[in-house]
């Protein structure tokens, strides 16, 4: 794990609330579809269970030498669309502290194993796309799969912003289940780390649906 220079992350912020709206197509259409349905969403308390499946930054911080999370960056949600599929959402936050990371990790428990294919295809997409409205601030994804793999299909990168990295992107598919991590101002580059970091929690998630030991290293990328 590596810290980065906070001030590379900042512009870009905002791009974690459009990821998980896109969709294939022209960015409008994205935008569009993805408001529609956002708007369609009824949000909820989390249960206890459910918050305890969020990797937080109690355990990103592990990984951070001096940093002291901050309770007020912290937010747990979860939404249940019309579908009757949900999202469970953790977000770690501080916009006014600049040596502070960012962390977005989320679940979306999908109906059918077609829906989460979809999703997964459309938050991968989506997040390129969304990186690339930044204009004047060039912001990579450098696919580096080789280093985790969880699931039916899964994706890892470094994200990199004037060939400098400072975060790391993960997308999983297993089932109808489909996990997200965004992070920025921390990032991981090295198998083992990556490993520590996200196999406590997908464990969690092969216990809730009744899978048998680890699948990191298994799966492929479409």
């Amino acid at each position: 794990m590596n810290e980065t220079a906070p001030k590379k992350r900042r512009a870009w912020l905002w791009l974690a609330v459009l990821t998980p709206l896109a969709a294939v197509g022209t960015v409008a259409l994205l935008l569009a579809l993805g408001v529609l349905f956002k708007a369609s969403g009824e949000t909820l308390e989390p249960t206890r269970e459910e918050r305890a499946l969020l990797l937080d930054i109690w355990h990103l911080s592990t990984w951070m030498a001096g940093y002291t999370p901050d309770l007020a960056g912290e937010r747990m949600t979860k939404t249940r669309y019309f579908d009757d599929s949900y999202e469970i959402e953790y977000v770690y936050d501080l916009p006014g502290d600049e040596a502070a990371p960012y962390l977005t990790y989320s679940l979306t428990f999908e109906g059918t194993e077609a829906d989460a294919r979809g999703t997964y295809t459309s938050i991968w997409g989506g997040t390129k796309v969304a990186f690339m409205l930044l204009g004047d601030t060039e912001v990579s994804v450098d696919e580096r799969s080789e280093l985790f793999q969880w699931g039916d299909f899964s994706r890892f990168g470094v994200l990199t912003t004037d060939g400098v990295p400072f975060g790391n992107v993960f997308l999983a598919r297993r089932g109808s289940l489909v996990v997200y991590l965004l992070l920025a101002g921390v990032y991981f580059d090295e198998g083992e780390s990556v490993s520590e970091l996200l196999t406590p929690y997908l464990e969690k998630l092969e216990k809730l649906s009744g899978a048998g030991p680890s699948d990191a290293g298994r799966s492929t990328t479409p």
